[in-house]
């Protein structure tokens, strides 16, 4: 059941990672939803806004594969003796998902009753949800398949 829920983390955490990744290569679409800082930082500094946007979407893409990918491989690893690195990447897995739900439910609520953006800014209003609503969700799967995980070890079919 664990691994359903990682694979739901997983695809939340793509399509955030995707987003950044749009934006480095130089797509604008919904760049305005992020604020209007956003748009002026990548017509002001393109390269490092580029570079800035790349390195996250790959913090974000790693964020998403790895716990998933740990999960399943920990139990192999484990009895060859071979690395701790999944039983890392799950420890890190956990501060992860708390930071997530925390981040993206405040951000989410704070958009919902108006103390993040207006009714005036609808873009940066509808921004915040839409993508502070992939961080909620991202990181209650992710909680959820971690919890999952300690009480059933991964067993491959």
């Amino acid at each position: 059941m664990a691994i359903r829920y990682f694979a739901i983390a997983c695809a939340l955490g793509i399509v955030h990672a995707a987003f950044s990744g749009y934006w480095a290569s130089g797509g604008r679409w919904m760049l305005d939803t992020v604020g209007s800082f956003a748009t002026e930082w990548v017509d002001s500094e393109p390269e490092t806004a580029r570079t800035a946007l790349l390195v996250l979407a790959l913090v974000k893409l790693g964020a998403a594969i790895l716990p998933g990918l740990a999960y399943m491989n920990r139990p192999r690893l484990a009895a060859r003796n071979r690395t701790r690195l999944p039983s890392l990447v799950l420890g890190i897995s956990w501060p992860g998902s708390v930071l997530l739900i925390l981040w993206g439910g405040a951000s989410f609520v704070g958009a919902v009753i108006g103390l993040i953006a207006s009714d005036e800014n609808r873009s940066v209003k509808y921004g915040h949800l839409f993508f502070d609503g992939i961080f909620l969700l991202w990181g209650a799967a992710l909680l959820t398949a971690l919890i999952l995980a300690r009480k059933t070890p991964y067993q491959p079919r």
